[in-house]
């Protein structure tokens, strides 16, 4: 028998307030397996399609994604999205700030990411890419989750909520992936 979303949320929260242990790890896991909720699902599938995004083009353009999620981020700041949604007449700014992002986004993956190779990229180790393609997405998770507003918030589930739309942890998702670019350079100069 399925349980609703609300009773899986509370059985998550429940088990995040507990001591930790594996009875307890397991539990959550099991309910998140078992009935997840679209945030989880979403996460999931992003950092899916960025892991097999990586693979495809290679570590240089899943660490160029990176940038160019730090330089739509810079670019969206400086556009007045209130004064743009009052404009055209929107209630809900919410959808014109994810979709401007997104927007902003692929125009510089076009107009910068023009190469002249074409196919998959040469191998890289796999858990390079992994990393920078889960802070790549979690680095955009954030900032999408951070135009919502707070009673949105509170509806995500705990695993999305905690990660990455936690006010805490602000510092670490904009810190993060520059951070592992860096450890990567240094890592891939002792390599060779």
């Amino acid at each position: 028998m399925a349980l609703p979303v609300h009773a899986t949320t509370t059985a998550v929260a429940q088990a995040t307030t507990t001591p930790i242990s594996l009875s307890n790890i397991t539990a959550t896991a099991q309910s998140l397996w078992s009935h997840p909720s679209w945030d989880v699902v979403l996460v999931f599938a992003l950092l899916a399609i960025g892991f097999f995004y990586g693979i495809s083009t290679g570590k240089k353009k899943a660490a160029t994604a990176i940038i160019y999620t730090y330089v739509t981020f810079a670019i969206f700041s400086a556009i007045p999205v209130d004064r743009l949604g009052a404009l055209i007449q929107l209630r809900d700014i919410l959808f014109l700030q994810i979709g401007l992002f997104a927007i902003l986004f692929i125009l510089l993956i076009f107009m910068f990411g023009r190469t002249r190779t074409r196919g998959f990229a040469r191998p890289s180790a796999w858990w390079q890419i992994f990393l920078l393609s889960f802070t790549q997405i979690g680095l955009m998770i954030h900032i999408l989750l951070g135009f919502l507003p707070k009673e949105k918030i509170a509806t995500l589930a705990p695993l999305t909520k905690n990660v990455f739309a936690n006010s805490d942890f602000h510092v670490w998702w904009f810190v993060g992936p520059i951070a592992l670019l860096i450890f990567l350079k240094r890592f891939s100069s002792l390599e060779e």
